[in-house]
């Protein structure tokens, strides 16, 4: 994730605001890029991991799952 500079969606799940059009498009783009990561995270770990992870709604979510199960 380093090296698509993209770490800091496993870091933390903080979104800005929406109470504006500025922060709703800044919120689609987070959402986005959090799903890539997500699908990275996926596509990069053993299939028998994936159990662990297959409801996470967030990159985040995954990533401290795998940490947990100790997968990471």
């Amino acid at each position: 994730m380093i090296n698509l500079s993209l770490f800091k969606y496993i870091e933390s799940m903080v979104l800005p605001l929406a109470d504006d059009k500025y922060n709703e498009s800044v919120i689609k783009i987070w959402n986005e890029k959090d799903h890539k990561v997500l699908s990275t995270i996926s596509l990069h770990i053993d299939d028998s991991a994936l159990v662990y992870i297959v409801g996470a709604k967030a990159s985040k979510e995954a990533w401290d799952t795998l940490k947990r199960m100790q997968v990471l």
